[in-house]
């Protein structure tokens, strides 16, 4: 984790400090279809059809957000590139400080520590950190990660945890429950164990009590990431850290990471520069919000950088819900009906 000098990107937006002037119909569908669709100067003009779409566009994104299926979230696992993590020093010190301490798991109960707050902020990059520290990889003997894929399956849960500590892919196979909870018993007695339930949203208490069986009479520690804050209670958390979101210096560092690379030279345009400071502002702290459009400006053409702008300043509500779905192309299809 590191600071950025971002006081280029700051003194050129300084000299572009003035917001959007609220937008016509029109303008909108122009910059709906030349930033997202056709970045040609050819624009469509037919405003009574423009107007229509786009005051329609935030219905049906409440609509067709119900039809998404939940596999449609993308799997996290527990490597990171820690060179573009910025602002979880105390988020993380505050978790190893917990995981380290041996007496709160040596009575044989299980320990869960708890990471929530809201979605996007960082929640699984604060679990990332904590997984591959050097001092929490020399404490436990056997480390496992798991993504849940919000339907919080016992089975395929506890699979995962048996194939990441004995390393044995067939272990995950078994569709027998006892099968495996036997056998994660026995790898797991005489350890000290650390297990990340990743995204575990909707967990109940019936699934968590079933769960936990193989963990005790042994040493194991529990870090949960969620959004939902029911379930620190459900799996009786020691304590729950909240993820802030992060400072506007911060998110800028983790935009430009993200973005064109030539953003980072000495010598870059001082407008685009401004440009992006601007698209950074509008994320809200949000890292994985800093992130996703970060990398959207790799594929559009610094010419249409200042329209892509205005367009996130008009929609960023509707956009951030469907960044945090992973559905930019359901936003495109909402958009072009």
């Amino acid at each position: 984790m590191h600071k950025r000098n971002n006081s280029q990107f700051k003194a050129s937006q300084e000299s572009m400090t003035e917001e959007p002037q609220a937008a016509g119909t029109s303008l909108v569908g122009k910059l709906i279809c030349c930033c997202l669709l056709n970045p040609s100067p050819v624009m469509d003009t037919r405003n009574e059809e423009i107007s229509s779409r786009s005051r329609d566009v935030e219905n049906r994104a409440c609509g067709e957000r119900h039809h998404r299926s939940a596999g449609k979230r993308t799997p996290t696992t527990s490597l990171l590139d820690r060179s573009k993590v910025y602002g979880r020093k105390k988020d993380k010190e505050f978790i190893l400080e917990l995981l380290l301490e041996r007496e709160l798991a040596s009575n044989g109960r299980v320990c869960v520590v708890a990471i929530g707050g809201e979605e996007g902020v960082g929640k699984t990059t604060l679990a990332q950190l904590v997984y591959n520290d050097s001092t929490v990889a020399n404490a436990f003997d056997l480390r496992a990660w798991v993504f849940d894929s919000e339907d919080f399956d016992v089975r395929s849960i506890t699979g995962t945890i048996l194939q990441e500590v004995t390393k044995d892919q067939a272990c995950k196979l078994s569709g027998d429950l006892n099968f495996l909870q036997v056998k994660l018993r026995e790898r797991l007695s005489g350890k000290r164990s650390l297990i990340v339930l990743d995204d575990a949203c909707n967990v109940g208490y019936d699934q968590w009590d079933l769960l936990r069986q193989p963990f005790a009479g042994s040493e194991v520690k529990i870090v949960v990431t969620t959004r939902n804050n029911s379930v620190p209670r459900i799996m009786a958390a020691i304590s729950t850290r909240h993820v802030e979101v992060l400072s506007d210096d911060d998110c800028l560092s983790v935009f430009v990471d993200h973005a064109p690379p030539e953003l980072k030279f000495v010598d870059a345009d001082p407008k685009q520069q401004a440009i992006v400071a601007k698209i950074a502002s509008k994320c809200k702290g949000l890292p994985q919000a800093a992130k996703y459009l970060g990398g959207r400006l790799r594929s559009a053409h610094c010419t249409q950088w200042e329209k892509i702008y205005i367009y996130i300043y008009i929609y960023i509500e509707l956009i951030m819900r469907y960044i945090f779905e992973d559905e930019w192309q359901g936003l495109t299809r909402l958009i072009t009906r």
